[in-house]
């Protein structure tokens, strides 16, 4: 296993879901502008359905991770939140979840800088 390389191949998939499934993020880019006029129930059925859900599966997979020593951290969750914000989420709203084309190499060059940064902080 080669965590630095397997880490970056992880994130290029989950970017790649951008492309595969443009309805999804259409909606999301809708639900993010429309938050003010969306009722809270309705908020939270769709972030317990996508968000909450993807980041559920995260948080053990860095756990499985790391009870092989190869992270360190005492909160799988908060070090699932620091991989998608180092990333995830800066592709994401680069792109406009989509709208505006990312060139690749920018993307690459946010993922590889985003997982050497996660780490440096969660690396064993």
């Amino acid at each position: 296993m080669d965590l630095p390389e397997d880490l970056v191949a992880f994130s290029r998939d989950r970017v790649a879901a951008v492309a595969e499934f443009p309805d999804h993020f259409a909606l999301v880019r809708t639900l993010e502008a429309e938050v003010t006029r969306i009722p809270p129930p309705v908020l939270e059925e769709w972030l317990a359905a996508g968000p909450q859900s993807a980041h559920r599966r995260l948080a053990p997979y860095l756990q499985r991770i790391a009870d092989r020593g190869l992270l360190a951290f005492d909160d799988a969750e908060q070090a699932a939140d620091h991989f998608n914000l180092l990333t995830i989420t800066p592709v994401l709203q680069r792109s406009f979840y989509g709208v505006i084309p990312l060139p690749q190499a920018a993307a690459d060059q946010i993922i590889v800088s985003g997982v050497r940064a996660f780490l440096r902080l969660y690396g064993a």
